[in-house]
């Protein structure tokens, strides 16, 4: 009887530790949305599906974001080939089989890949990819019973929070969706690292 009462313990500590941090009592949600906007060194792995009209295709998805600069890895999307984007701000430079391009070529080669007109709003991205709006600009939100961001509407984007993950202390989103006209993104993360 002893024997059973200490591996039902350790097997309930055990599924304690894969639990979500329990946001603080009472409505705290503009708190912890101030933290992670605050977020400025962090990193990301995992897949990432697109469904851009007709065409779809899914691989690796990497985001390195460093202060206003984000290193955004796409492995595999395009068949064999790989796109690596380097944002500061609105400025990009997008580099795929050997070549670079920015400005007006790194828009078009967005819209081969993404949808006729469709651009990536890389600067918004960094904020919904940890669960928060970007400051500043108009939104509105959907908090999840756990007063967690479930849903977000912002510069013409859905995203929609589907699993959270705890992450030193916090709460970052491990599976969402973001959708604008004739382009949809899955983002499953693996991996979260955040700066000490």
């Amino acid at each position: 009887m002893t024997l059973r009462l200490a591996a039902l313990s350790l097997v309930l500590l055990a599924g304690g530790c894969a639990t979500l941090p329990a946001p603080a009592p009472g409505d705290d949600w503009p708190a912890r949305r101030a933290a992670l906007q605050a977020l400025d060194a962090w990193a990301l792995d995992g897949r990432i599906a697109v469904a851009a009209g007709d065409d779809g295709y899914s691989g690796g998805f990497d985001w390195r974001q460093q202060g206003a600069r984000a290193d955004i890895a796409l492995t595999g999307p395009m068949g064999a080939a790989a796109m690596d984007i380097r944002a500061e701000g609105e400025r990009a430079v997008v580099s795929i089989g050997g070549e670079s391009y920015e400005g007006e070529e790194a828009r078009s080669l967005f819209s081969k890949y993404f949808g006729p007109d469709q651009q990536l709003p890389i600067v918004q991205m960094r904020y919904w990819l940890v669960g928060a709006p970007a400051p500043g600009l108009p939104h509105e939100e959907t908090l999840g019973a756990d007063r967690r961001l479930a849903a977000l509407s912002q510069s013409g984007w859905q995203v929609r929070y589907d699993r959270y993950e705890p992450v030193g202390g916090l709460a970052l989103p491990a599976r969402m969706e973001m959708t604008a006209p004739g382009l949809r993104l899955r983002v499953v993360v693996s991996d979260w690292r955040l700066a000490p």
